[in-house]
This record gives C-alpha cells, structure tokens and sequence, in this order.
C-alpha cells in the first residue's frame, strides 16, 4: 500500500525524535513520517561523550554536555521508563538510599548546608529555622486573585523573602538556571499554585494529600502504562534517578536507531528547513529546505524552539517570541581520586539568588558530583578511580558574567595597543571563543577549590557553551500558551502543531511525553476512506499540541 498521508517532524532533539517515534508506531501502515534536522547528528542537548583516561590506560570516563539523568517519578517519569523498555534500554538506577539521593546541598554564606529531609530536620537548619515564624503566615494567608506571578512573589508573600532568596531560588538555578523575579510560578511550579487555589494554604493542601497536577489525559497514561507494565512500580519505588552506562545520550541514539528500521520512517539530517507555506484549501505544507528541493507534506509538527519555528511562518505570533532562553557553560572536571576527594558524598550543590553569584562566584549555578549522582558509567581502570565533576555557569547571569570578563579582556588589550588590526571577523570571535571558554574553566576549578577544598588540578577539563539552551516560561506564560492554541487552530486548521520544551514544560520527561500526546492526538485525526486508507482531514478541533494548557 503506497503512503497517502505524509507528516513532517521539524527538528531532530528528543522532542522531534520522540514525536516521530510516537508518530510510527500508532499511525496507519500508509502514513509516511519524514523528519528533518538542520544538525549532522539528532539528540540536540542530549550529548554524552565517553573520554580516555590519560591517568589510567585502557579506562575511560563518561562525560555529560547537556542533562545526565532522568527521574521516574511522575507521569511523564513512566512514560519515559516505558519508552525505555520499548527501546530495550538498560537503565542505571541510583537508589533512594544512595547519598546522591539524601544528600544535596546548598552553598551559603561560605558554608555547605545539607538541604532537610525531615521536618524536624527543617526545624532546626540554620538556613531555615529562623525562617519557619514567618513561613507560618502560610497557613492563614488568602489566596492570591491573579492568574499567575513570579515565583519569588509567591513565595515571599506565603513563606518569606529568605525561603524565596535562600531556598527556592536554588532550586530554580538547579532546573531552569532562571531568574526567580522573573519566572511563572503557575508554569514551573504548578503544584504551588493549585495548593494555594484549591487549599488556600500551600502547607495544609500537602498535608491533606494535594498537589498533583495531573490532566485527565495524564490519568489515563499512567492507568495505561501501569496495567501494562506493572513492574515499572519497583522500580520507582527504588529509585531516586537513572542514566545509562554510555550516558544520557543512549536514549536518543536508541530512537533513532529504531527509527531507522522503519521503512515508513525517513531522517534528514543537515536539511535546514528555510520557510513553511500552508494551503488550507488543499490541506498541504510546502517545506523549503536550504540547498534542496522543497518537500510537500500534509500535516507538521514543529519540535524546534519556538522563535526559529517564527522565522519560518509568515504570520507573526508574539506568544512564539516572548520567553527568551538561556545560556549554560557547563565544565566537566575530571580529578585523581587519589588526589580529589569530596567530603561530603552527594548529588552537589548549588547557590543561591542571595549569594549574588555573579559578584562573589563568578556566575556559577551549581556543581553535580557525577561520580556520586551516577557512579556507575566509567569504564575500565578508570572505574572508581576518579572523581567527576560538572559545574554549571551562567544560565539568567550569563550576560553579565561575559560583560565583566569582556572588561576584563579590554582592560589587558589597553596593554598590546600595537596589534595588528588585520584579524578577520572569523579569527576576533573564535579568539574570544577561547578567551571565554578559559575564564569559564579557571571559574570552575576555582570554585571547586573555594567550595570543595580541593586544590590538585583536574586531569580532564571539558568546557561546552550551551547558548540558548533552557526556554524561561516568564510570568503569564500559559496565558500565552492558550493564545497561541488558538491561533494555531484559527490559522492552520490542524495543518501546524508545535511540541518542545519552549510550550509546556523543560525537562527531558516532560518533552517525551508532550511529544506521545500531540503525536497521538494527530494521529486520531486519521479517517478511515472508503477504499480502507487513512487520510489526514481538517476538523473543527484541529489539534495544536497546547492543549493541555487549559488544564494546567
């Protein structure tokens, strides 16, 4: 049977690899799925890189760019853990008893403090204790009227300034590497918003089991898949995070891989698509990619990041544009054991908003400490012979921690003022690639001798400028999200759906399960002809993929 509906999946990350995968197995035998990617390899800022050990002949050590583990909590945790059985990958799990999992700190007032696990642990922590009065307030305070604000209003008007500057802008440095004066409370910590709305205390709607924010789709996903695979339950149970031996990498390879067995499926890779034009009449997208022919599809869904999907439509939609996202140096470190030992075995550490990173730490984030978070990944004599770390810079800071090192960089030019000015445009910014990748490895390595006391030098320094790399949902977010679907809908009547981390949600579960349901959503548009093949056809709910923002 000849394929009689083509669906096009622009970008090859974890989002797109995860749509098209979702796409080839639920869609018709007669439907084509082609997916396009401007890079020469897919997985976006899933990179594992597996290194020699120059120390320990014959070993090698596995270093992460981008995000190293996954959490199995959660809806969109099971689904991942179900993908992954699928895709007959191996996890390394980190158990729940393992100071990675117990052990996270944060960096304050030139000490290292163990975050709480208990409650009379937070009772008595110097970081929280003088706090917990004023945090009180929560349990008789009104609920906030307005749709959403920043999280540091929400948590300064419930709990205090010093849990918002003290605690949670941490945490958000650890997820979003964000700003929280700047970031929706109601989109990246919706379980506070809805306590607050349902319970009108944060701390009462816990105690009275409240919290979940879960669509009606997401219940019947989890029903799915725990009747399905009910031993997924052990394993999260037991375990606190997982990666796999040759990194996180492992499961976009996996994808692709699979995807490349399936005939129905085909993977453009160095194709960057140039301009989208939409015939709703004919129900057909043309799609011109640069330095080949244009390719004619009937239906696409975008896994780009959102302002380059704007640069390819012909309307403008400010919602596409309005959240910018960060940049992240992230600098592996790679130690002698022998030489380099923690103190404090852990999953690492971060800083918080009231240590003005910029100023006294150079921009940093946070530090993970990978041979402990996942300590299973190197290889041969390598093997518990080194110790791994990654530090994270810049992120909400970056442009202010580039500022002060351009000053810094001009003040020393003032001193060579007899240069040739001959250099090309090409040459001065790869020059200053490199100037800037070094003052991000002597930031690290002098952090890591300020806050860790350890003073020998790394064997391995790895330095990656992840530019743009984590969307920042700003304050209104989903508002713009259901505008957006709307408009989608108005505009291209099914012809156009949009998935990734830029709509409804950052982390690498979130997007794969964002990307099953616009995929099996536009698969249930699929009508059935009268010669028995599946067509692709406008109907009054045209599906977008933003419509689980109405239910969140």
């Amino acid at each position: 049977m000849s394929p009689r509906t083509h669906i096009a999946v622009l970008g090859g990350g974890i989002s797109g690899l995860s749509t098209a995968w979702y796409l080839a197995r639920t869609a018709p035998s007669n439907v084509s799925i082609s997916l396009f990617e401007g890079a020469r390899r897919t997985g976006g800022w899933l990179h594992s890189d597996r290194v020699n050990d120059p120390k320990h002949p014959g070993g090698s050590v596995l270093l992460e760019r981008g995000p190293r583990s996954l959490r199995p909590q959660g809806v969109s945790g099971l689904n991942t853990l179900e993908m992954v059985k699928a895709l007959s990958l191996e996890p390394e799990p980190v158990p729940k008893t393992s100071p990675a999992a117990m052990n996270r700190f944060i960096f304050s007032r030139k000490k290292m403090h163990k975050l709480p696990s208990t409650l009379m642990g937070a009772l008595t922590h110097p970081l929280l204790a003088t706090k917990l009065p004023r945090a009180g307030l929560d349990l008789v305070k009104g609920s906030c009227k307005g749709d959403d604000e920043s999280i540091q209003d929400f948590v300064t008007r419930r709990f205090g300034k010093g849990f918002s500057d003290d605690l949670i802008s941490a945490m958000v440095h650890g997820i979003y590497a964000g700003d929280v004066s700047k970031l929706s409370v109601r989109s990246t910590f919706g379980m506070l918003y809805h306590l607050e709305k349902d319970y009108g205390s944060v701390a009462l709607g816990l105690l009275m089991g409240g919290g979940a924010v879960e669509t009606p789709w997401d219940l019947t996903l989890k029903e799915k898949i725990v009747k399905n695979m009910p031993e997924l339950k052990n394993f999260v149970d037991l375990t606190s995070i997982y990666s796999f031996k040759n990194g996180i990498e492992e499961l976009s390879r996996a994808l692709e891989k699979d995807l490349s067995t399936n005939k129905r499926v085909t993977i453009h890779k160095e194709s960057h698509v140039d301009k989208l034009d939409f015939d709703l009449a004919d129900r057909n997208v043309r799609i011109s990619i640069k330095g080949h022919n244009p390719v004619n599809v009937n239906s696409v869904i975008s896994a780009l990041p959102s302002p380059k999907l704007q640069n390819l439509l012909s309307n403008t939609y400010p919602e596409l544009t309005h959240n910018p996202s960060v940049t992240v140096a992230v600098v592996n470190l790679v130690y002698e054991s022998e030489k380099a030992q923690l103190e404090s075995p852990g999953f690492g550490y971060l800083i918080p908003r009231s240590e003005n990173s910029v100023v006294n730490h150079q921009g940093l984030l946070g530090v993970v400490f990978d041979s402990c978070a996942v300590p299973s990944q190197d290889s041969g004599p390598s093997r518990d012979k080194v110790l791994k770390l990654t530090a994270m810079i810049g992120g909400h800071m970056f442009d202010d921690v580039v500022a002060h090192q351009h000053q810094h960089e001009q003040e020393q030019d003032q001193d060579h003022s007899g240069a040739s000015q001959s250099s090309s445009t090409v040459a001065t910014k790869s020059h200053s690639n490199k100037n800037l990748e070094s003052f991000f490895k002597d930031s690290a390595i002098n952090a890591v001798k300020k806050h860790l006391h350890i003073d020998s030098t790394p064997e391995i320094v790895k330095v990656h400028i992840n530019r743009d790399c984590i969307p920042q949902y700003f304050v209104g977010h989903l508002q713009r999200m259901q505008a957006l679907d709307q408009t989608l809908r108005r505009d291209y009547d099914g012809l156009l759906a949009v998935t990734g981390a830029g709509y409804l949600g950052v982390s690498v579960n979130d997007c794969i399960k964002n990307a099953r349901e616009v995929a099996e959503d536009v698969v249930s548009k699929l009508e059935e002809e009268d010669d028995g093949e599946a067509k692709l056809v406008g109907k009054q709910e045209a599906i977008t993929g933003l419509e689980r923002s109405w239910f969140l």
